[in-house]
């Protein structure tokens, strides 16, 4: 073979040896990036699970909570000593994680139905309302609790509960549609208020010290008369009388059978859970057993 051939072969052979070349190292950086791809895409769907799994863990484990309170106040004599529903909080810690637990019977609440307008107005002038937002906030509030009058006099029994239900707050949430009441106002009230309580006023031995103090009582005398009402309750002794001050006549007797309940739950890994439900203690003939009044689930 002559010397001008070879090197015809080896110029037509480069060109091609050149092109595979490149070809596979294409092919090569396509599999490394479909690979990484592969693998990102695994890392964040096992991130997302256990993501998931942890949040469910956070979850049921402030349904623990829920359930551990419940059983607390169905025994009313060992609640009422050791864990009286006044809205103190009680940490709690189960299942590697830590819990905070508020129980506040609704008796102690401000009722959205029943309530003196007196103290729905200190309930607005604790939340930062002026004076005459206070007003307009407390007429509008009356005026939905009035009963419609489209039936008359006339309105058969079946009528007057309907009209009775429609004027009437059924959840605390309904507070929101009050013409005056922003999402801030709400915020601040919201756990302060009920809508199972038949008294005009509160029973000062089972409201918040926050309560107390948004209601416009003086934060030293709501300090002395926490403490000293855990003293009674851990004696079981009557609660000592509630702190005076100007205007307070809104306070009431009895603890009643409706239970606002809060629960904060945290794991070890940090994911958090809120659940705040509402129950009742019903009796039959079978024992106590509770009823879900209202439940709403956060973080």
């Amino acid at each position: 073979m002559s010397a001008v051939y070879r090197l015809r072969v080896l110029a037509v052979a480069t060109p091609q040896r050149g092109m595979a070349l490149v070809i596979v190292l294409w092919i090569v950086t396509l599999l490394a990036v479909m690979a990484g791809g592969f693998a990102y895409s695994m890392r964040i769907e096992t991130r997302l699970a256990a993501s998931t799994t942890e949040r469910a863990q956070a979850r049921a484990l402030a349904e623990a909570g829920v359930a551990y309170a419940q059983a607390w106040q169905l025994d009313q004599d060992a609640s009422r000593k050791q864990w009286p529903p006044n809205g103190d909080p009680h940490e709690w810690a189960f299942g590697g994680g830590r819990l905070r637990i508020e129980v506040t019977s609704a008796n102690g609440l401000v009722d959205l139905n029943t309530a003196d307008p007196s103290i729905l107005k200190l309930l607005f002038a604790g939340a930062g309302v002026e004076a005459a937002g206070q007003d307009r906030l407390v007429d509008a509030l009356m005026k939905r609790r009035q009963l419609k009058e489209t039936a008359g006099l006339d309105a058969t029994r079946t009528q007057w509960m309907g009209l009775l239900q429609q004027a009437l707050f059924q959840s605390v949430e309904e507070l929101q549609q009050i013409e005056g009441i922003t999402k801030q106002i709400y915020e601040r009230i919201a756990d302060g208020v009920t809508v199972f309580s038949p008294h005009l006023g509160i029973a000062p031995e089972l409201t918040p010290a926050w309560l107390l103090r948004a209601l416009g009582l003086d934060e030293r005398a709501v300090a002395d008369y926490v403490a000293a009402r855990a003293r009674a309750a851990a004696e079981g002794t009557p609660p000592p009388p509630p702190p005076q001050a100007e205007g307070n006549a809104f306070f009431s007797g009895g603890r009643g059978n409706v239970y606002h309940i809060t629960v904060a739950a945290e794991t070890a890994a940090g994911t958090a859970a809120l659940i705040k439900m509402i129950t009742e203690i019903r009796g039959g003939a079978n024992g106590q057993n509770f009823r879900v009044l209202a439940w709403r689930e956060g973080r």
